[in-house]
């Protein structure tokens, strides 16, 4: 018992705080959203993890609905010199200098794997200083529902 609340104590002071949202009208979101051809599979992959209705959207045949985010940076603040974009797996999807005024793509894959949760669902931006520590974030989410939250604000549902 001791030995669990002595963890619990040194966890909670490791953690380090998150940095604060930035505000919308620092940055803009264009979202595309089409109609792309799943590219074949390899036949000789079994599921057997899967839901029913969740395999069948996996397997199903035809254009499924995908989306593109496009996060244009219109506002820097002064020590933010940095843009690295963290799934919620821990991957990085980008990094590379930041510049105001300047768009880069973020190619999200097909909603229903999202909405699954097979593909990533939750994305963070953050803007580093030159010592690369975070100094603010941005925050998106799709839902199990495919709600579209931006920073906690819904956005749109896919």
């Amino acid at each position: 018992m001791v030995y669990s609340l002595f963890l619990f104590i040194i966890n909670f002071l490791w953690q380090t705080p998150e940095p604060p949202l930035k505000p919308d009208v620092d940055f803009q979101l264009r979202v595309e959203y089409m109609f792309k051809q799943r590219p074949t599979s390899n036949s000789g992959n079994v599921a057997v993890d899967f839901e029913s209705d969740k395999l069948e959207r996996r397997t199903a045949e035809g254009p499924l609905p995908y989306l593109i985010v496009y996060f244009k940076v219109l506002k820097l603040a002064e020590n933010e010199v940095r843009v690295k974009v963290v799934t919620e797996s821990g991957r990085t999807v980008v990094t590379r200098k930041a510049r105001e005024g300047e768009e880069f793509k973020l190619d999200l894959g097909y909603t229903d794997d999202m909405k699954d949760r097979v593909a990533s669902y939750l994305y963070t931006i953050y803007f580093l200083s030159a010592e690369k520590t975070d100094v603010s974030r941005v925050q998106m989410f799709i839902g199990e529902d495919g709600t579209f939250l931006v920073n906690g604000e819904k956005r749109g549902k896919f």
